[in-house]
């Protein structure tokens, strides 16, 4: 009910339905902008996990070295957490934000502008500063030391950022302070909260003690092992009925035919 544009598989397979894909893939390992410029100073702006939550960073083509180590560090990969590696401050700042997607990722946009605001005057800087080395090999050194050292800088603040959306957003609730006023409650939006699918407009003690799903208009629900077994009871209670309702008029007729004061309606 928090606006996330993220859409996970669909069970079983062969539901019919269509989630909209959106570009900024929840999948995402990493993505980046290309900045071709003259005179080998073109830059790759990266970002890691989903676009939508991360913060993209300069680093010159001409570049003499690698990345800072997070960048390429085999102490971690998806199935091992690792804060040695850069992947995981982004990821676990994308996962995070699912809990209130529309609150934690304005929050993570308007981090992201910031750092992304400051690499761009840091390519110009560094631009400036590389003019001024007196050949073409020591320029490409001052270009690569200062895109890493913002690079390794960046990441560490952005793991600090990850644990301060931990303290503010957490246990359904926006904390600010540790005032009596300084926390506020995520609260449910009122189209959600009074969906049938919800359950919580519905709920009595005796039931039901969860939603009742409503089924969109020409869109008969998919068969399932719960669905099979209703169809097969509805059945037996038809057939089951039909019987009774025969016999019932056999015997009606019959009183007819004993009494001769009876009136079957057929």
């Amino acid at each position: 009910p928090f606006g996330t544009p993220n859409r996970g598989p669909v069970s079983p397979r062969g539901s019919r339905g269509l989630w909209e894909r959106a570009i900024s893939l929840h999948r995402s390992s990493w993505s980046y902008v290309l900045e071709a410029k003259p005179s080998g100073r073109s830059v790759t702006w990266l970002g890691y996990d989903s676009p939508h939550g991360t913060a993209y960073l300069p680093f010159f083509g001409a570049a003499t070295e690698a990345a800072p180590e997070p960048f390429h560090s085999h102490e971690g990969y998806m199935s091992k957490y690792s804060t040695k590696v850069a992947w995981w401050a982004f990821n676990i700042v994308n996962q995070h934000a699912d809990i209130n997607f529309q609150l934690i990722n304005a929050d993570v946009r308007a981090k992201s502008k910031e750092i992304e605001t400051q690499g761009q005057k840091l390519v110009e800087a560094c631009s400036k500063k590389a003019d001024e080395a007196t050949d073409e090999v020591m320029a490409n050194e001052v270009l690569t030391a200062c895109s890493n050292v913002f690079a390794e800088k960046k990441v560490a603040e952005w793991w600090e950022f990850a644990g301060s959306l931990f303290a503010k957003f957490g246990r359904y609730s926006i904390t600010f302070n540790e005032t009596a006023q300084g926390e506020l409650p995520m609260v449910y939006p009122v189209w959600w909260v009074n969906a049938p699918d919800v359950g919580y407009s519905m709920w009595t003690p005796n039931g039901p003690f969860h939603g009742r799903p409503v089924f969109a208009a020409g869109m008969p629900p998919s068969s399932s092992p719960g669905s099979a077994s209703l169809l097969v009871s509805l059945a037996c209670a038809s057939a089951v009925g039909a019987l009774g309702y025969r016999l019932g008029m056999q015997r009606g007729l019959q009183m007819g035919k004993d009494v001769g004061d009876v009136y079957v309606m057929a």
